[in-house]
């Protein structure tokens, strides 16, 4: 029975020392994959570290020349040289579909050399197009090699071979025009190019939106119209009559003009062109009336012809409108396939209508969107007064407002909508253009820190007054600093009788009034009153933004205050024995001294804290070294009970 168990047990244990072994070969074969993986990843990590730092600036530098340039998609000379190709892709748009009507081959024989330039313009943007700088990882990439990687995996790069294939060379189409240059066409994508960046340049997007809606219409009808024209010379036009569906001469005939005086019924070459009498005959008396009045202007008419071509385009253009907008009043289809071709092309347009239906619908929404949500708004306020029974003179300078406010822009651009959508930094950038300059005419501004002057002037906030209306008031506590933007300001008496002085646009005041300069004996009082002469529109800014700013440019703070001393001791207005009641001892704003005291009980609540930890640690010493010294204590009163036991033992055996 022994041996058996130990045998068992001796199995149990290799089974168990198996079961581990091949654990850790899973294991280390683990350890192998994700080894093998790191060292993959880090050759592939150093492989893109090498191709990045290959490329070395001095190298870029040695290779500036006049081939090794590369081009800004966003610069104004690439939009010029866009407008140019676009004037180029609009020729073969244009000139290919014309080629259809005979009578306009002999010119477009003329224009090989304006086909030779073309085309040259058509391969130098080819090549300008392998130089465009693309941006990769947020920074633009400008190696002429990786450039011209990216211009060829792209497929606008296929089109531009397309279009610079010599197709007349070719004796494939014989003397066609249209298939010889229809190859061309391939360049019309540079027109959307075209368009982009012009939407983004534009001041007047809806009006350029128009353009477009309207070019494209032209272009369709244009195309359409030499595509009806080209139908008719199968079924020979030359034959065709007025009730045909096809292009016929006689839908369009050259205008025959009057060669006598028609206005002064006393003059001696006058002719009576009133039809009443034709149209007021009886019919077996109208065929030998208009025959007479037929000799009687046979000598004093002339006619005024039209080339043949004009005459097909002109005819064909308007077939190609009338059927795409869908109007009709055309001729019936006479066959089967010109039946089917009206169909579609009135599908067509159907579409097209409602295409340019619903693109006219969204701009006369998007130009009068902004007009509609403000005179919502001019007449919830219209309601407002009437319901509150405002009188009649505040209504009316409350309109005023109304309007001098959409007139001058204030409700067509929200700014502070623009701040939302523009990064902070780039409209940071676009305030310091507009205000810098105003700020730094200030003298308490001049030579102060930038970044300061960066903070104030992106909490500026425009704000308008209506005439007479006052900015500010003698007595008053200062709590704003003013810019004045547009109109004028008068400084004023105190009763509004005398006015001291006019300030213009960009002028500032106020601003020693929200600086809390210690000494100052108006205590940050008004000193005089303004009002607004007229519409005035100022920038304000308010006390408590200067102050929060200043938190964070101490040092600049110090220098305005001193610099606000320096201007009030030359006017007289310091005290230096007087103490500003409202901050006491501190040398900031309430918001300023309030924000100093939280510190303040800030550290006094660590110490205690700090306090509090240091007993509560020394109460555990205490507590673990009294602890110890009753183990000590218990340890040597049992070390002394044996002892006596010990002895009691050796006294009883003795």
């Amino acid at each position: 029975m022994r041996w058996r168990a130990r045998k068992e047990a001796r199995s149990a244990r290799a089974i168990e020392s198996s079961i581990q072994f091949q654990a850790l070969r899973g294991w280390v074969r683990r350890a192998r994959k994700r080894l093998h993986l790191f060292r993959k990843n880090d050759v592939d990590i150093e492989t893109n570290f090498r191709e990045a730092i290959r490329e070395n600036p001095e190298e870029e530098e040695e290779k500036s020349g006049i081939f090794h340039f590369t081009v800004d998609e966003h610069s104004n000379s690439f939009y010029l040289w866009t407008c140019l190709i676009s004037l180029v892709a609009m020729h073969p748009l244009i000139f290919t579909a014309l080629s259809v009507f005979n009578d306009i081959h002999p010119f477009l024989r003329r224009t090989g050399p304006f086909n030779l330039i073309f085309d040259l313009l058509n391969i130098m943007d080819l090549i300008v197009h392998t130089r465009i700088e693309y941006v990769e990882n947020g920074v633009a990439v400008k190696n002429l090699s990786k450039l011209m990687h990216h211009r060829l995996k792209s497929k606008f790069f296929i089109l531009d071979v397309i279009a610079v294939v010599p197709a007349e060379s070719l004796e494939v189409f014989g003397q066609s025009f249209f298939w010889a240059r229809i190859n061309r066409l391939t360049k019309c994508y540079r027109l959307f190019d075209f368009s982009t960046q012009t939407d983004t340049r534009t001041t007047s997007p809806h009006a350029f939106g128009l353009f477009k809606l309207i070019f494209i219409c032209l272009v369709i009808f244009h195309w359409n119209g030499c595509l009806y024209f080209h139908i008719s010379k199968f079924y020979n036009y030359t034959t065709a009559r007025l009730e045909h569906w096809i292009f016929s001469y006689d839908k369009i005939i050259n205008p025959i003009l009057a060669a006598c005086v028609t206005d002064i019924p006393n003059d001696k070459d006058f002719c009576d062109t009133d039809d009443f009498l034709i149209t007021h005959l009886p019919d077996n008396e109208v065929q030998s009336t208009v025959t007479s009045f037929m000799d009687t202007w046979n000598n004093k008419t002339r006619t005024l012809k039209f080339d043949n071509f004009f005459r097909q385009y002109a005819l064909s253009f308007y077939w190609s409108a009338l059927t795409l907008v869908t109007l009709g009043e055309q001729p019936s289809p006479c066959t089967t396939f010109q039946n089917a071709f009206e169909i579609g092309d009135t599908l067509l347009g159907l579409v097209i209508f409602a295409v340019i239906v619903g693109d006219v619908g969204n701009m006369v929404v998007a130009i009068n969107l902004r007009k509609s949500e403000f005179e919502n708004v001019l007449d919830g306020c219209k309601r407002f007064m009437v319901y509150r029974k405002v009188p009649n003179l505040l209504r009316k300078k409350a309109v005023e407002y109304f309007g001098y406010v959409w007139a001058h822009g204030g409700a067509q651009v929200d700014e502070e909508e623009i701040a939302e959508f523009l990064p902070p930094r780039l409209f940071g950038e676009i305030a310091v253009e507009i205000h810098m300059d105003t700020l730094k005419k200030v003298k308490l501004f001049e030579d102060c820190d930038p970044r300061l002057l960066y903070e104030l002037i992106l909490k500026l906030q425009l704000r308008v007054y209506s005439p007479m209306d006052y900015i500010c008031k003698k007595g008053e506590v200062g709590t704003e600093m003013y810019i004045v933007k547009e109109g004028f300001v008068e400084v004023v008496s105190e009763d509004g009788q005398t006015i001291f002085v006019t300030l213009p646009a960009g002028f500032v005041f106020g601003e020693l009034s929200i600086l809390n300069i210690p000494g100052n004996k108006n205590k940050n009082l008004r000193t005089a009153s303004v009002r607004s002469k007229g519409y005035s529109d100022l920038y304000v800014l308010d006390k408590e933004d200067l102050w929060e700013a200043l938190r964070e440019y101490p040092q600049a703070k110090d220098s305005l205050i001193e610099k606000g001393i320096q201007i009030l001791e030359k006017d007289k207005m310091i005290d230096p024995n007087m103490v500003d009641d409202e901050e006491g001892d501190f040398g900031g704003s309430i918001e300023e001294y309030l924000e100093h005291l939280e510190k303040e009980i800030l550290k006094i609540t660590t110490i205690v804290d700090d306090a509090e930890k240091s007993i509560h640690t020394s109460q555990q010493r205490m507590k673990t070294r009294l602890f110890g010294m009753e183990m000590e204590l218990i340890g040597e009163m049992r070390r002394m009970g044996k002892g006596r036991k010990n002895r009691w033992k050796g006294v009883t055996t003795f």
